[in-house]
């Protein structure tokens, strides 16, 4: 933890939302399918789970869909 969030007990919650956030988004790509590295980048992106999940369902190849979330 920073010492900002240290100084900044609200600020330290964000934080650890976010990192919580980052997780969940990271178990939901996993789950789609992608591979530890591609769930990483697209968890920490602003790539949209909805539209990842609808790609899959359509059966759309990851590779692609991971080009079409970027």
């Amino acid at each position: 933890m920073s010492a900002f969030a240290e100084q900044h007990p609200l600020y330290a919650e964000f934080e650890i939302e976010d990192d919580r956030v980052a997780r969940w988004r990271f178990d939901q790509f996993s789950s789609l399918g992608f591979g530890n590295e591609e769930a990483w980048l697209l968890a920490a992106s602003d790539a949209d789970l909805h539209r990842a999940r609808s790609l899959v369902a359509a059966e759309c190849p990851l590779y692609l869909a991971l080009r079409i979330l970027f």
